[in-house]
């Protein structure tokens, strides 16, 4: 098939954007629309002409590439085919097949080797749902990647919001937006980030209130069939998040934590910050079932955590969203040095976890503690 045959970059995204739609009602399962055994399927495709057989596969195989990707990931991949798009015009050559050598010359335009994978992977995606050869990956490719990897600046971390400077944002009644419901629902979705550990802007804000039905025992299950970003409800004495997907576990998650009125040996032990007491009553009376709990925008929420936190501790290196779950995972390091305990209050699956621990303070306590030894 000659480079002329394929579509070019906004008309890909147009496909897809299609295809998803159709994904959602099943329009386009092709075979697998026929609810029957694999010996009925093949007798359905006999007894169709060779061109309608391999249409109808056809369908049932797009369906799947496209149903194996969330909607919402789909969309960043959109990102990466436009800007790529925009590359090709730039150089006069086609969108589709990517040409490697071309490639090359787009990944070097990155500063981050890190969204150069991303983009790679979008690419790569979208070349085999056009059923084109997707290793784009050469070794020229893997240089440039190496290459900007080893040029770009160090990844600055976030300083962390602990729990005695999370308790001042709280009481400061300053905000960008002249509106005490945003002011509040502000200060409940820092608690949230902070006392769950989650990623603010892909788990925290798009939150839903969770339906009458969801139970503890098949919340993910339900929540993962109807297709929704997640459910937050209680049970008993405890609040009970359910995320569809998370960065480190794609196939979902149930967090729970329980009520902290009376705790004295945790972190978090006064009743403004109780999951229960105070989490619980401000999303069952500001939101409707299966609604968002928060009407926030991210850049607004960005903002405040910003002001908020200088007005009352000058940063290290800077404030950020990711500073609640930064400065969640240093007190549960204060209050048990046990890695494991903080590994599981994350949910990470891999060694990213040490990076958010002060290693500065376990040395401290280490050293405190062989001294008093050596003093005995």
């Amino acid at each position: 098939m000659s480079a002329l045959a394929y579509p070019t970059g906004s008309e890909v995204i147009q496909m897809l954007t299609d295809a998803m739609e159709r994904a959602k009602d099943g329009s386009d399962k092709g075979i697998r629309s026929i609810h029957m055994p694999m010996k009925r399927k093949l007798e359905a495709l006999e007894a169709a002409s060779p061109m309608v057989a391999r249409e109808m596969v056809r369908d049932a195989v797009k369906h799947l590439k496209v149903s194996s990707v969330k909607g919402e990931t789909w969309y960043q991949y959109f990102r990466a085919v436009r800007s790529w798009s925009r590359y090709a015009n730039a150089m006069c050559i086609a969108h589709f097949p990517i040409d490697t050598t071309e490639l090359e010359g787009y990944v070097s335009l990155h500063t981050n080797a890190d969204t150069a994978e991303c983009s790679l992977s979008a690419l790569e995606k979208v070349q085999r749902y056009l059923r084109i050869d997707s290793r784009l990956r050469t070794k020229g490719v893997q240089e440039a990647i190496k290459g900007i990897r080893r040029e770009q600046k160090a990844t600055h971390k976030m300083d962390p919001i602990t729990s005695q400077l999370l308790d001042k944002i709280l009481a400061d009644t300053k905000f960008s937006t002249p509106s005490k419901s945003l002011l509040r629902e502000f200060n409940a979705l820092a608690v949230l980030s902070y006392v769950f550990l989650l990623r603010t802007n892909n788990e925290a804000l798009p939150l839903c209130r969770g339906l009458e039905t969801d139970a503890p025992h098949s919340a993910l299950h339900d929540v993962k069939t109807s297709k929704r970003h997640s459910s937050v409800f209680r049970f008993q004495q405890e609040l009970h998040i359910v995320l569809a997907s998370r960065k480190s576990k794609q196939s979902g998650e149930v967090l729970t934590r329980g009520c902290t009125c009376k705790a004295t040996t945790v972190t978090v032990g006064w009743r403004s910050m109780c999951p229960v007491h105070y989490l619980w009553p401000f999303i069952q009376n500001t939101t409707e079932p299966g609604r968002r709990v928060f009407q926030l925008t991210y850049p607004i929420v960005l903002e405040n955590v910003k002001l908020k936190a200088d007005r009352h501790q000058k940063p290290v290196i800077g404030w950020g969203t990711h500073s609640f779950r930064r400065g969640a995972a240093h007190d549960i390091n204060d209050e048990n040095p046990d890695l494991g305990v903080l590994q599981r209050a994350g949910s990470w699956t891999s060694g990213t976890f040490k990076e958010y621990i002060d290693w500065s303070k376990v040395q401290q306590k280490g050293m405190t503690q062989v001294s008093a030894v050596t003093d005995e």
